[in-house]
């Protein structure tokens, strides 16, 4: 996956689940039958399987407090709302892949000056949960998704120096040339 615009869950965006996101969770607990039986959860045609995943690493991110506000300020709402309407490509990506071979990649590159939006921080933080390794690239060193995240769930890497006014190229057009690696391939090859 690749997220080239911050940001990529636009908090003004339509979301069906935001308004019963708060009767979804009880005493620190997903109500997982009562999400499964409303007409908003738009996951129920998913295998079982992955349903309950989603809902497991949900849970846990709430568990772990993974983001700032959790339980403090109602950000878990925010987080129930967020999982909860995921878009449709994405979605799709999770019900085919087969985490016990190789994990997806997701990659946000931010090269302006907005800082990543909480929606956007927790859909990648629950996509981590669930197998998926996630890069933020930011050459700009800009704090990006820092303010979100609690500690220790980033893990830093400073390369080079600071750039600036950046156009994110077309990575789908750019192709990969027979007999080359790509550059997708060269940073996530195997060991």
């Amino acid at each position: 996956l690749f997220y080239q615009k911050a940001p990529f869950v636009d908090s003004m965006e339509e979301n069906p689940v935001r308004p019963y996101a708060s009767g979804f969770l009880k005493n620190g607990k997903l109500l997982r039958e009562k999400i499964k039986q409303h007409t908003a959860y738009p996951y129920g045609m998913l295998r079982e399987q992955v349903q309950e995943h989603i809902l497991d690493q949900l849970q846990t991110l709430l568990d772990r407090r993974l983001i700032k506000g959790i339980y403090e300020n109602g950000t878990e709402y925010i987080a129930i709302a967020t999982a909860l309407n995921m878009k449709k490509e994405l979605v799709r990506l999770i019900q085919k892949f087969d985490f016990t071979r190789q994990n997806p990649k997701a990659v946000y590159i931010n090269a302006g000056e907005k800082v990543i939006s909480l929606e956007d921080s927790i859909l990648m933080a629950l996509l981590h949960l669930m197998g998926f390794d996630v890069v933020f690239f930011v050459p700009t060193g800009y704090r990006s998704v820092e303010g979100h995240f609690q500690g220790g769930l980033l893990e830093e890497h400073q390369l080079g120096e600071y750039m600036y006014d950046l156009r994110v190229p077309d990575f789908a057009a750019a192709g990969s040339g027979a007999g080359k690696r790509g550059w997708m391939e060269r940073i996530f090859r195997k060991a």
